[in-house]
């Protein structure tokens, strides 16, 4: 190797791998050095050689050792070469579709006419009623409940024998009432018998679907003695006495009106000379 050539030694520090280049000064002093390796006036005589020897050469440095040697690092690996591109595909096809039938056009529709207009009436305006107050509806009193009165006839059955007078028993009288012809209807007259008297010869006659009692009589009717069977015409027993002419009395634990006639009188087959009226 020339001397003149500086000389690469491989340092390796901590993080990096560097080559630092050697000078020739390493091994050949320097004029610095050699300035510095040269002893000074002062000591010239001291270390002054002679004049017929050579100067020793000056020190060589000590030089640091060699760096450890670094391994050679491995070689890359062989890259594959890059491929050519793919040729570009056709795309393939879609299959027909198949023919969509045509659809008939629709049939004209007439445009639709806009509704006729409406017009309003103005709404008249009157002024409002007068407030009148609901009247207030009392319930009507309620009647008294008065019950039915009913009418009834009484009287007593005798029979006049000579000088002899004596009640007849199972004897019987009737009621003729005579109904007035109204809106063309004849004259209608309803009969009532009685029940047959007891033994004093008392009989009581019920008029309950009688509306007019002024318009009735009561006449004898039968007698059951064979020798007392003639009626006579005392107190009008053969020729009616009417009810208008009698008063009546009213009982009020019956509620019941009883008009009193007679006494009547049977005879027997001599009749007794009817009293005079007067």
């Amino acid at each position: 190797m020339p001397q003149n050539q500086p000389m690469l030694h491989p340092v390796q520090s901590r993080d990096t791998l560097f080559f630092c280049a050697g000078s020739s000064s390493a091994s050949t002093p320097s004029a610095g050095s050699s300035s510095a390796s040269t002893p000074s006036a002062g000591s010239t005589s001291a270390s002054t050689p002679s004049a017929g020897s050579t100067p020793p050469p000056p020190p060589v440095p000590a030089l640091p050792p060699p760096p450890p040697p670094v391994p050679a690092l491995p070689p890359p690996p062989p890259t594959r070469p890059a491929l050519a591109p793919p040729p570009p595909t056709v795309p393939a096809l879609a299959p027909p579709r198949p023919p969509v039938p045509a659809v008939a056009p629709p049939p004209p529709t007439r445009p639709a006419l806009a509704p006729p207009p409406v017009y309003k009436k103005s709404p008249s305006y009157f002024p409002p009623p007068p407030y009148v107050p609901k009247p207030t509806y009392s319930t009507p009193p309620t009647k008294p409940y008065v019950p039915e009165i009913l009418k009834a006839v009484d009287g007593i059955i005798l029979c006049k024998n000579g000088y002899e007078t004596y009640p007849i028993l199972r004897a019987k009288i009737k009621i003729e009432c005579t109904e007035p012809a109204s809106y063309g209807k004849s004259q209608k007259v309803v009969v009532i018998y009685s029940n047959p008297t007891d033994y004093r010869g008392y009989f009581l006659v019920s008029l309950t679907n009688i509306k007019d009692i002024s318009l009735c009589r009561v006449k004898l009717y039968t007698s059951s003695l064979e020798t007392c069977k003639n009626p006579t015409n005392v107190n009008k027993g053969l020729i009616g006495v009417p009810l208008s002419l009698y008063g009546y009395r009213y009982h009020s634990d019956k509620h019941l009106n009883v008009f009193s006639v007679g006494p009547f009188y049977f005879t027997g087959p001599k009749a007794v000379p009817t009293p005079s009226k007067y």
